[in-house]
């Protein structure tokens, strides 16, 4: 599957990319051009390809541009799906950087390497705690390594949540053992939002569709949250249901901050220009906190204190742009003054094209409908258009927007398009959602 940034050297052709992997370091013009070139070749699936990357993974690493370089190839080569590259990938098992054991890892799982002296190394490795642990779990499990049991079963009362998490996931899925269930969900819950955020992982790697509710309710990232219910959803083992899928996907794009649990709370009240800083918090635990308090907060103030950081810096983070895209749809009173700027910051949202904004869009749409109910049909036109081909998420706010008109007047007008959703063989989940709206 491709990534958001994989092209960002749109105007490197393959042949330089592989001529840069010839020369010699002294010959480089930049010390990272070695791991640019290896990055974009991502963009470049065939035997060309293949050949430069495994010829590059011969050569000595002892200088830090081939070696950074040689993990990126690692990674490169398992996406592609290189198999006659395990071997090689194999040999880094041992090698002094850790960096580079956790990449060949990752990579021997995705290429399904089924070598029994290769998964004794890997059980091996487990074992050390300057590795890596938890990527060595995940890859034995995602390999069914069954020898690897014993030693994965000690790790389940590890200190550490995220070598825990990944280890009672693994048990799950290789015995079958879901006595440490709960503990997942205790994790989603955790302190530290990377705990927190490996625990959705977990989730997903333990198919543990019975915390789905604990799931939407955690604070984390909305696009990490959205990421396991797709998961959980397309498992075809033990999936949830569609009214399941379906209720818990509408909700995580509504994302009502009042609905998230979260794991702080203010001593005193906060002055609204304070609340509005919290959006910028890189822990989504205390954004929501704050989110939660702001809707409680006199209008005229927070807009205020909205358009203060908003022309200083909110425009330009991802994180605290999502948080008001919502804040504008959640909030009312909000005057006829503001109305005028949020207009526009919001008519500007929906088409911002940044990867990293990706979850501003359809935030940025439901509440332009909140607000403007007479000035989106133009708007859900293009959320449905072939020529615009949207992506899935503003899809399908288009569709939760047409399921909430009381008139039916919008499943009239795009009945033709809503039809072709349930018909084509477009995203399982917009599927299911076009003819919940048919009804």
């Amino acid at each position: 599957m491709p990534g958001v940034f994989d092209n960002i050297h749109a105007g490197l052709d393959q042949s330089e990319a592989v001529n840069i992997l010839s020369k010699k370091v002294d010959d480089l013009e930049s010390e990272s051009d070695y791991y640019m070139a290896v990055s974009h070749l991502i963009n470049f699936p065939d035997p060309i390809t293949s050949q430069a990357l495994l010829i590059f993974l011969d050569r000595p690493s002892t200088v830090t541009p081939i070696g950074l370089a040689q993990r990126k190839a690692v990674e490169v080569l398992a996406r592609l799906g290189v198999t006659e590259a395990k071997p090689k990938i194999a040999n880094f098992l041992d090698s002094s950087d850790i960096y580079m054991v956790e990449n060949a890892a990752w990579a021997l799982a995705r290429l399904n390497c089924q070598d029994p002296e290769v998964h004794q190394r890997m059980i091996h490795l487990v074992d050390d705690t300057c590795q890596n642990q938890r990527v060595l779990i995940q890859s034995l499990s995602k390999l069914s390594v069954k020898s690897a049991i014993s030693t994965i079963s000690a790790l389940t009362a590890h200190e550490k949540p995220s070598v825990r998490g990944a280890a009672i996931a693994a048990m799950i899925q290789l015995s079958g053992d879901h006595s440490d269930l709960a503990d997942l969900s205790d994790h989603l819950y955790s302190p530290n939002q990377m705990d927190r955020q490996s625990a959705v992982q977990d989730v997903i790697d333990a198919n543990a569709v019975e915390l789905l509710s604990d799931l939407v309710q955690a604070p984390i990232s909305p696009a990490f949250r959205m990421r396991a219910v797709r998961a959980l959803f397309d498992n075809p083992v033990k999936k949830l249901s569609n009214d399941h899928a379906i209720t818990a996907v509408d909700q995580l794009f509504i994302d009502d901050p009042r609905s998230i649990t979260v794991l702080h709370h203010y001593a005193e009240s906060m002055p609204t220009q304070l609340l509005v800083e919290g959006l910028f918090h890189p822990d989504f635990s205390r954004c929501y906190l704050a989110m939660q308090a702001l809707l409680n907060c006199d209008a005229e103030e927070t807009w205020i204190a909205v358009d203060n950081c908003w022309r200083e810096k909110a425009h330009n983070d991802y994180g605290a742009h999502y948080f008001l895209m919502r804040l504008f749809g959640l909030k009312a009173g909000w005057s006829d003054e503001a109305l005028v700027r949020i207009y526009k910051i919001l008519s500007d949202a929906i088409i911002d094209k940044r990867p990293q904004f990706r979850k501003s869009p359809p935030a940025a749409l439901l509440s332009f409908a909140k607000l403007f109910p007479d000035q989106y049909d133009c708007i859900l036109d293009n959320c449905f258009s072939l020529e615009n081909k949207p992506g899935w998420d503003m899809c399908y706010a288009g569709l939760l927007l047409i399921q909430a008109d009381q008139t039916d007047r919008l499943q009239i007008r795009y009945q033709r398009q809503l039809q072709q959703l349930v018909e084509s063989d477009v995203d399982s989940l917009l599927r299911l959602k076009a003819q919940a709206v048919i009804g």
